[in-house]
């Protein structure tokens, strides 16, 4: 494949800086590029994909709000080009989306990591790998710059406007803006972070047969749906299942299993005999301090050592297992929330409110992860929460502008949202909408001449329409996904590749396809 090799300014200033290659940044940086800017991006790593690739996540969450698929544009090129490339299967249907969503996407992430830089070198984005921000440069309100340090030095960056994809608002918080940790409040307590881990050599059908027999061992479990077609090379049946609980009780309460969840999440991966782990707790974590994050991450990986061998030692289809895999640092799932000109609320994601400055959708119920405790889901809100929605909701491009500080776009998880609503949107899919918003913001303020909070909104509205986003449902577009997901969940139970014991509605199924 053949594509150019952008060339770095001499005198490092640029149209727009965007910090951050996780999966809003570089989604950021290729819709700023594309709307013609001069765009650089700096990442920590020699890679792309944050999270995504670094934390050795599992499945992409939803683009989809039931069927609706509501993440589309650059987002959805990006999972076209990992598909095209033979490492993903596209969004496949979930049958009970309790837990995860109403889709997953699996993927390769040395394919992620390659269809990500490819796209954004083809859109002319330079990057600059091997580096962190560790300054910014601000003149009055207006943040002008930033400092680099890498292998060269520290380095200045000039940009007309930056944004910050740190995924911890770090450039947002050095140039002084107003920002709360976690819920705020006193104990300013964040969603507890995660060491994932992948095990190969697993008898799959061993796993899904003890699933499919011990269904009172499980809190939710799942099969997966394929609406399109994708690469024969890749397992063709996929499962999700959170559950184990008596194994587990019995390693805790002998001492053998050291973990901070009292049940194990799985799920099946893109390679055969792989199964990816989203199973351990670390709680009481500070994303933005080094020595918290050191605690977490000796912590996440003694849990990972003691779960593996413990599934070896105790769970069929594990024999001959062995751990492959674990994150290069653990998962943060919530730091710093920048505040901005809007405060995005619980209650706004919940009941579907509608925006006139709207920039992207959110779609993902309210998933908060336990904060003081091993247990799963429940009432009390330090316990954890799964809050369906009453409807997809807007995000409005206010919540992406900062108060008092210019110069500056936010994307990410750390737009100005409450605990309660980033328990929605924190997820790849709904990151990557606000990325694609926050590039395509910067790129028209820094072209325009104007700050990010000046810009003219239904101006930015059309330039990410033109990229293929959804600002708003698509009634036709809808009828047709949700009749082609029935048709294809009818296929596989008629053929009897999946089963009606894990449909969340089965009724839906037979007789006419309901509207959405």
């Amino acid at each position: 494949m053949a594509f150019p090799t952008p060339q770095p300014e001499p005198n490092r200033c640029y149209d727009v800086i965007v910090v951050g290659g996780g999966p809003s940044g570089f989604i950021a940086a290729i819709a700023a590029a594309r709307q013609g800017a001069r765009t650089l991006l700096v990442e920590k790593y020699g890679f792309l994909g944050g999270m995504a690739t670094s934390a050795a996540l599992g499945p992409i969450s939803p683009f989809h709000f039931g069927d609706e698929q509501v993440i589309q544009g650059i987002p959805q090129e990006f999972v076209d080009r990992m598909v095209s490339l033979g490492g993903s299967t596209g969004h496949l249907r979930t049958t009970n989306p309790h837990g995860s969503g109403a889709y997953l996407c699996f993927y390769d992430r040395e394919t992620y990591k390659w269809a990500a830089l490819t796209l954004a070198l083809e859109a002319g984005v330079t990057p600059l790998f091997h580096s962190f921000v560790s300054g910014a440069t601000v003149d009055g309100d207006t943040l002008t710059g930033i400092r680099v340090t890498n292998k060269s030095g520290t380095l200045a960056y000039r940009a007309k406007v930056v944004v910050d994809a740190t995924g911890d608002g770090d450039v947002a918080a050095l140039a002084g803006a107003e920002f709360v940790l976690g819920r705020g409040g006193d104990d300013r307590a964040a969603q507890p972070s995660t060491m994932m881990f992948d095990m190969a050599g697993v008898d799959t059908r061993a796993v899904k047969e003890y699933m499919d027999t011990h269904p009172e061992e499980f809190e939710w479990a799942s099969e997966l749906v394929a609406v399109r077609p994708y690469a024969a090379h890749l397992p063709q049946r996929h499962f999700v299942g959170q559950g184990l609980k008596s194994l587990v009780q019995r390693g805790l309460d002998s001492g053998e299993l050291y973990l901070g969840r009292d049940s194990v999440l799985f799920l099946t991966t893109t390679h055969p005999g792989v199964l990816h782990f989203n199973s351990t707790r670390i709680q009481g974590i500070d994303g933005t301090d080094a020595d918290s994050l050191t605690r977490g991450e000796v912590d996440g990986r003694r849990q990972v050592m003691s779960l593996s061998e413990y599934l070896v030692r105790h769970m069929p289809g594990f024999a001959d297992a062995r751990l492959i895999a674990t994150g290069t640092q653990i998962g943060i799932r919530e730091s710093r929330h920048i505040l901005g000109e809007h405060v995005l609320t619980g209650e706004e994601v919940v009941r579907g409110t509608k925006v006139a400055d709207v920039v992207s959708r959110g779609y993902f119920p309210i998933d908060i992860h336990n904060l003081k405790g091993k247990q799963g889901y429940g009432d009390d809100p330090d316990v954890g929460t799964w809050g369906d929605l009453d409807d997809s909701y807007d995000i409005p491009y206010r919540c992406l502008v900062p108060r008092r500080l210019d110069g500056l776009v936010i994307a990410g998880r750390t737009i100005s949202a409450t605990h309660e609503a980033h328990g929605s949107f924190r997820t790849q899919g709904g990151v990557m909408g606000i990325g694609q918003a926050a590039g395509t913001a910067a790129a028209v303020a820094a072209l325009d001449g104007v700050q990010p909070r000046k810009v003219d909104v239904p101006r930015l509205q059309a330039a990410l329409t033109a990229q293929g986003a959804s600002l708003c449902r698509d009634p036709e577009q809808v009828r047709a996904q949700r009749e082609a997901a029935v048709a294809a969940v009818r296929r596989e139970l008629a053929a009897g590749r999946i089963s009606t014991r894990y449909l969340a509605d089965a009724g839906t199924f037979t007789g006419a396809v309901p509207r959405l």
